[in-house]
């Protein structure tokens, strides 16, 4: 009865209880008492370096009907001779077992075995294993050997489940926190793109801004210089994630597209602003380096014209009714490479009805067949919509539409500068109708 009793203390506990290196549980309603007390010793005897008790089938549950919490390595269950008691026996004794598991300590999934008549074991379950009552001399023993041989090899691999399953945890919440993070990062980069631009002198903007991730890599700015004048940059950064988003938020807040001496305010063109911009790139350069490419624009919308540069970017793309597409291609390096690169500019006379494309390189990947870029034949198409931000949804859905566009493979940002009719044209033609 001692052996009975410190066995319970042992096997019978709450979490955090002591525990020996092999425990088997020898269970029995009253009635095959006297033949589970038996084996209890034969398997004393045959594994004595195994903690072996017997446990009454009475027992499995506390005073409030809960299952004991029962963390073995191996049950034996002698049962009755109905079925309807077996049934009963071998469930109670699994949903001891199943509590006993909820214990993050707990170092093996146990075996259950059911000695009883062999005409009512029939039906066999998922969690528990049989042998026949006639057939317990020859198959028990074997079956216990093999269990505790394979014991000490299933305790160390389910240790390292439940480490690796904590570090997992842990990966998991750290994983949430930096997706978090990333969130947060990205309504804060949106939070510095500009405002949407109010016609001026007729002249409308559209965006699209699609990052390949939480962050994007493509900035753009418009700025207002004077009650004619807009600046319009576009930069991509190499690279993608948070690296890039950062450089590319950096060179856009370094921008200059004003020069004030002696208190005099006056416009730099889009060529000193992107070499202004490379000084400042390459001033920070450090053990990496890091580049971008950009396109940076000064549209006068009272004279519609505009002059345009460009550092290692997709050339800007004009869509005139009636006209081909046309490609507005301004030379200068990519910023943060070469010192003293120069970025020419190219002038445009616009035309009402015009619209100039600004874009990442993105598009040329999202507009690809057999790997050659078919964004020009995609931007032509749209040549008949005028409307600036109809323009921007038809885009939008052709993207939508195109194979892999839940994958897409990069960065994706589309200004669309629109050229109305001036006010006082409109208003003229207003007075002659």
């Amino acid at each position: 009865m001692l052996l009975e009793t410190t066995f319970e203390r042992q096997v019978g506990t709450r979490m955090g209880s002591p525990r020996p290196n092999v425990h088997i549980a020898v269970i029995s309603p009253a009635v095959t008492r006297t033949e589970a007390m038996a084996w209890r010793d034969r398997l004393a005897l045959e594994f004595p370096n195994a903690a072996i008790a017997h446990l009454s089938a009475e027992t499995l549950h506390d005073g409030t009907g809960a299952p004991l919490q029962l963390e073995v390595e191996l049950a034996i269950l002698f049962a009755p001779d109905s079925q309807g008691d077996t049934d009963a026996e071998v469930d109670a004794l699994v949903r001891c077992v199943e509590h006993g598991l909820n214990d993050p300590g707990a170092a093996a999934h146990p075996r259950v075995v059911v000695v009883g008549d062999g005409t009512l074991l029939h039906a066999p379950r998922a969690d528990a294993d049989f042998i026949s009552r006639a057939r317990a001399e020859s198959d028990l023993l074997p079956f216990v050997r093999g269990t505790l041989a394979c014991a000490s090899g299933l305790k160390a691999a389910r240790r390292e489940l439940a480490l690796l399953g904590r570090v997992v945890d842990s990966m998991r919440e750290e994983v949430e926190v930096r997706d978090d993070e990333l969130q947060l990062a990205a309504m804060v980069q949106r939070d510095f793109l500009p405002l949407p631009m109010a016609s001026l002198h007729g002249v409308r903007v559209a965006t699209l801004y699609r990052p390949l991730a939480q962050v994007s890599g493509d900035v753009y700015h418009l700025e207002h210089l004077d009650d004619d004048r807009i600046a319009i940059f576009l930069g991509d950064a190499v690279g993608h994630g948070i690296p890039a988003a950062l450089l590319g938020m950096a060179v856009c807040r370094s921008l200059e597209f004003t020069n004030r001496i002696d208190g005099q305010l006056t416009l730099l063109g889009p060529g000193e602003t992107l070499s202004r911009a490379n000084i400042r790139l390459l001033e920070h350069q450090r053990a990496t380096t890091r580049f971008a490419t950009a396109v940076a624009a000064v549209l006068d919308c009272r004279k519609r014209t505009i002059r345009v540069a460009a550092a290692g970017h997709p050339a800007v793309v004009l869509l005139r009714p009636g006209e081909p597409l046309r490609q507005v291609n301004a030379e200068g390096g990519i910023l943060g490479v070469f010192e003293g690169e120069i970025y020419s500019e190219v002038e445009l006379d616009l035309q009402p009805n015009d619209r100039l494309l600004f874009y990442s390189d993105g598009f040329e990947q999202a507009f690809a067949e057999h790997g050659e870029p078919q964004h020009l034949r995609e931007f032509a198409e749209l040549a008949g919509v005028l409307d600036p931000d109809q323009l921007i949804e038809r885009i939008t859905a052709r993207l939508d539409a195109q194979h892999g566009s839940l994958h897409q493979a990069d960065d994706l940002t589309m200004l669309c500068v629109s050229i109305g009719e001036a006010l006082g044209a409109v208003a003229f033609n207003r007075a002659a109708a």
